[in-house]
């Protein structure tokens, strides 16, 4: 065996170990029926090849839409959420379902504060009235913002009305933050499909060179 063929082999296993050490939280094709609710729905999913391709049109949706869906305050029903938008978008179920590990009970809390705070940053630069719903510890701070509304005329807003303006918050915000980590999830997959592309484009090529080089002929 030649020392090329040697370290392909080598390269090649290495990438192998390193793809299941990233797949093993991963609903793989095999143990998809383990998964609670959705694996009632294995056999359905398993004839759908597109759902465990990794081809460039199914990965890339599953990029950036597993990423929103992570983002979003969908804790407890993120895993079946994604199995359908799977679905929808013939995308990666692997990479999608994946990527809602990112999500847990206890990176929720950071996660749902910061995207919560970009929505509302947003609303406010667009002008949407954000600040009747802002829950506060300070009791002055409550009644200097009721006595604003009352001199401006506008009305108290109820308790499901900023419980809705939280929750579209949590939405926008969820739906902003997942893009960007889409677009970045997705600007790594494209670095990395190219390095692998161009090394089996340097392998071709020196195995083209290799077979055309003419051998000598062993001396009479």
């Amino acid at each position: 065996m030649s020392t090329e063929h040697h370290e392909h082999r080598k390269e090649h296993f290495a990438r192998i170990r390193r793809a299941k050490w990233f797949l093993r939280f991963m609903p793989r094709r095999a143990r998809f029926h383990r998964y609670p609710l959705i694996g009632r729905f294995a056999e359905m999913a398993r004839k759908r090849d597109y759902l465990w391709s990794f081809r460039t049109e199914s990965v890339r949706p599953a990029l950036y839409v597993g990423a929103i869906v992570a983002m979003l305050p969908l804790l407890g029903v993120q895993i079946a959420v994604a199995f359908v938008l799977a679905l929808l978008f013939r995308a990666n179920v692997m990479i999608l379902v994946g990527l809602q590990f990112i999500t847990t009970p206890l990176t929720a809390p950071p996660l749902y504060y910061g995207t919560y705070h970009v929505g509302l940053i947003v609303m406010e630069t667009v002008g949407f009235d954000t600040h009747p719903h802002v829950v506060q510890n300070d009791e002055a701070l409550i009644e200097e913002l009721e006595s604003i509304d009352d001199s401006l005329g506008r009305p108290e807003r109820t308790w499901s009305e900023r419980w809705g303006m939280t929750l579209f918050a949590l939405a926008l915000g969820g739906i902003i933050v997942g893009s960007v980590v889409g677009v970045v999830l997705d600007l790594v997959w494209r670095f990395a499909s190219g390095q692998a592309d161009a090394r089996r484009l340097r392998r071709v090529i020196q195995k083209r060179r290799s077979d055309s080089t003419p051998t000598r002929a062993p001396p009479k």
